[in-house]
């Protein structure tokens, strides 16, 4: 629960490209509107978005629900900054923390929305967390892409830019770069469990399946400054990051996502009306 520095210093990095991306490409918004779209069209009141960016969920959240105020949390300061650009005349508070900070600053919200983030989180205490902040027969929705997802891990998901890159290093005569790990996958029984241990009931899952051009995950490993070889001129670089985008032309993948919607029960453990 407590934000790992090393993925906050790998978005701060970042912040700016990460911002680029997500605004290039139609997929994050998709990713982020399906799970706005789960909340009730009638939702008052504070919502939480963890793991909030730059912001892009909350945008998209006040332009939907006119009657909510956004609380984005987000543990890089670089990403909270382009949030606050982005959302200056907006009806939203920014804190640049860990969810795990939520309750010593008192927060409290009708939902909570998590886009792509839920999955650096471990889901129990995350949960716990979660129980105290969202008022009773209040809403969490949330996404976890393919490879985080135990039912759909054995997809291939966002994976073809890694025989482009390596076509291209190999034309320009430099190393290709190699596949990373898998990381560790959520499973059923851990949500199950957290999920009724700390009084949230499943309301619906969604499995969306989006045809996606390859180019995307080009773009995303190219947010690191070193990739896809440390140390090349900044010229150098940008030819290379330019022929694989033209590999990438016409080029186009299938992206699996699943987002789950739960509902907050009262202190005795029953549904709210």
């Amino acid at each position: 629960m407590i934000p790992d520095p090393e993925k906050v210093r790998f978005w701060q990095a970042r912040a700016q490209g990460y911002d680029r991306l997500i605004r290039r490409w139609e997929i994050f918004s998709l990713l982020s509107g399906r799970l706005i779209d789960l909340l009730p069209t009638d939702l008052q009141g504070a919502v939480l978005d963890i793991g909030a960016g730059s912001g892009l969920t909350s945008e998209l959240l006040l332009s939907r629900r006119p009657h909510c105020d956004a609380v984005l949390i987000e543990p890089s300061e670089a990403m909270v900054e382009i949030a606050r650009e982005r959302l200056a005349a907006a009806r939203a508070r920014f804190f640049v923390m860990g969810l795990n900070e939520a309750p010593a600053r008192d927060l409290h919200a009708a939902a909570a929305l998590a886009s792509v983030s839920m999955q650096f989180l471990d889901l129990e205490p995350a949960f716990a967390v979660l129980a105290g902040v969202i008022a009773p027969g209040g809403y969490l929705a949330f996404n976890l892409w393919w490879h985080h997802w135990e039912e759909t891990a054995d997809r291939e998901g966002m994976s073809g830019w890694l025989a482009i890159a390596q076509a291209a290093c190999r034309e320009a005569r430099l190393p290709p770069p190699v596949a990373t790990s898998p990381p560790k996958v959520k499973t059923r029984k851990e949500m199950m469990s957290a999920s009724r241990q700390h009084g949230f009931e499943l309301l619906s899952e969604h499995r969306d399946e989006d045809v996606t051009p390859v180019s995307i995950g080009i773009d995303f490993q190219a947010m690191g400054a070193d990739w896809p070889v440390k140390g090349m001129e900044p010229a150098d670089r940008q030819i290379l990051l330019q022929r694989m985008d033209e590999l990438a032309q016409g080029r186009f993948e299938t992206v699996v996502s699943t987002r789950f919607l739960f509902r907050s029960l009262d202190s005795s453990g029953r549904r709210i009306p």
